[in-house]
């Protein structure tokens, strides 16, 4: 059998069609200026990237608490970069949105996606980088697979991807 998922192109419903990325870092638009110079990108886009086939634009992370979040708790960071696409393959996608993580990364951002194909990513979109807890909402994190799916279910939020 051939996996052909890198050959046909995403649909509006498909898990290759959103990504959230959380980054532990106040203000979107510095973060999104930072990474247009760190992936050489052009200066015209204003407040919104394209990378690929993939739109990136940043926002207030409305689950934030205000106060520093432990590494682990990557859904309470300040700022999150929405990542859409209606075009081009899955492979492509992923390819996308790695380039935006390493983007982050290199620039000494902390990041983790959050979407249906972080296993797909480098260091399964990050959360491979940050330690996990032993124990969350009464599950063990070895047995959970991505130990924050138990702690918010994944889906469109207020204003973008969850």
């Amino acid at each position: 059998m051939t996996d052909d998922r890198g050959s046909s192109l995403i649909g509006p419903d498909s898990a290759y069609s959103d990504a959230s990325i959380y980054v532990d870092a106040e203000a979107a638009p510095r973060v999104l200026g930072r990474l247009r110079d760190a992936l050489g990108l052009n200066k015209e886009d204003g407040a919104e990237l394209t990378v690929g086939p993939v739109r990136v634009y940043g926002e207030p992370n409305d689950y934030s608490t205000g106060r520093h979040a432990h590494p682990c708790d990557f859904l309470q960071w300040p700022t999150v970069l929405e990542c859409e696409s209606l075009s081009g393959a899955p492979a492509e996608v992923v390819q996308a949105v790695t380039a935006v993580l390493e983007g982050l990364w290199r620039g000494g951002f902390k990041a983790v996606a959050a979407c249906g194909f972080e296993d797909e990513l480098p260091a399964r979109g990050g959360i491979d980088r940050y330690p996990r807890p032993a124990y969350v909402s009464g599950v063990s994190a070895a047995s959970s697979g991505s130990w924050w799916r138990n702690l918010i279910s994944p889906g469109k939020r207020k204003g973008g991807v969850l």
